[in-house]
């Protein structure tokens, strides 16, 4: 027999807190990227009003550069949060579990990840909030978060960019573009594998049949009114994660424009230069390096159409353009949006530990096609 304990025996052991001292809490968590945010604005403001041929910093390069790109990230993480949270206002987590419900069983994680693991393959900032909202609600541990995260940020996500992906590297890399992605794919497949693996070693065989992404609680209220809620908590979970992305963004924008990126770019290349392939391959790694990847793939393309490069060589180029952007990008472009979703110190280990194990895995599938083949 269970012990049912007596509401009237534990209700003095735990008083519920106030929600004068929640409010005074939320207050201090928003205080400090709130002042940054408007130190940094004050500071910018100030740049762009004075003489913008000493800054460099001008109205228009504000705008293009910093309000544009952030208010259109801004939108994308609103559309997100809100999609996340109306999945669970609306009963629709429990059916998004289903599919998963299996493999997550297998792996010892509860269906909350599973939610958060099919939401990755249509919107990885979706899965991101769901994330964040189940840790904080206490649905799942710090631990079953991160590892959800790092489960999402394999397949999940190399498939949402494939399409993108395919249709830039097949016309200008043919054949070695496609071998490429071959090797991309299946190092994101032993990514989510092997953390699934990790997954049923560390959380255990299986999980109790109570874990479900289940309704809430009071499900009569959720049903006459599944929107009830919504807004509010909308409104106070977007309004950290702007107080939050904006900062980090700005500081981003602020070491880009100094010249940080580019002097890591630089770097790099100079000593991938130096390294062991042949020049022309070094090429490549270094147009990777100083734009975007497009432009590595078409500087590859023309390298393997003019028989300078093999098809291995070109390969070979592609992936170690792929491992030394990876690191810059990351800090560039993903860790602001993620910086509001989780904390900023969760976000940087989480983002370091996805990019390692993507390093890793692609250095191991990788390591066979370059020595066999």
């Amino acid at each position: 027999m269970h012990y049912q304990p007596n509401t009237q025996d534990t209700a003095p052991e735990q008083p519920a807190k106030p929600s004068s001292h929640r409010s005074q809490k939320h207050k201090k968590s928003i205080l400090i990227p709130a002042l940054v945010l408007g130190s940094i604005t004050l500071a910018l403001a100030f740049l762009a009003w004075i003489d913008p041929t000493d800054t460099g910093i001008s109205w228009g390069y504000v705008y293009t550069g910093l309000i544009k790109p952030l208010s259109r990230l801004l939108i994308y993480l609103g559309i997100g949060l809100f999609a996340g949270q109306a999945m669970e206002s609306l009963g629709w987590a429990e059916k998004l579990a289903l599919p998963a419900r299996p493999l997550m069983r297998l792996s010892g994680l509860k269906d909350e990840s599973g939610v958060a693991f099919v939401t990755a393959f249509a919107s990885n900032l979706a899965a991101n909030t769901l994330l964040m909202g189940y840790y904080k609600e206490g649905r799942i541990t710090k631990k079953e978060m991160t590892l959800t995260y790092l489960l999402n940020t394999g397949l999940p996500v190399f498939l949402v960019h494939l399409p993108t992906t395919f249709f830039v590297i097949a016309p200008l890399v043919k054949t070695a573009g496609l071998i490429y992605l071959g090797i991309c794919l299946t190092a994101a497949g032993l990514k989510s594998a092997l953390v699934l693996i990790y997954c049923r070693i560390s959380l255990g065989r299986s999980v109790p049949a109570s874990n479900h992404a289940t309704t809430p609680p009071v499900q009569d209220k959720t049903k006459k009114s599944p929107h009830r809620g919504l807004i509010p908590a909308f409104k106070k979970r977007f309004a950290r994660i702007v107080l939050y992305t904006a900062p980090i963004y700005v500081i981003i924008f602020l070491l880009n424009h100094l010249g940080f990126f580019e002097y890591l770019r630089t770097s790099l290349a100079h000593s991938l230069s130096l390294s062991f392939f042949p020049v022309e391959s070094a090429s490549v790694v270094i147009v990777t390096l100083a734009a975007e990847f497009t432009s590595g793939a078409a500087a590859a393309g023309a390298l393997l159409d003019g028989g300078i490069l093999t098809i291995k060589q070109t390969v070979l180029a592609l992936i170690i353009g792929t491992i030394a952007a990876t690191p810059i990008r990351a800090l560039r472009h993903q860790l602001p949006s993620q910086a509001g979703i989780f904390s900023p110190s969760l976000a940087l280990k989480q983002l370091c530990l996805s990019q390692a194990l993507r390093i890793g895995t692609i250095i191991i599938v990788a390591t066979p096609y370059l020595v066999w083949f």
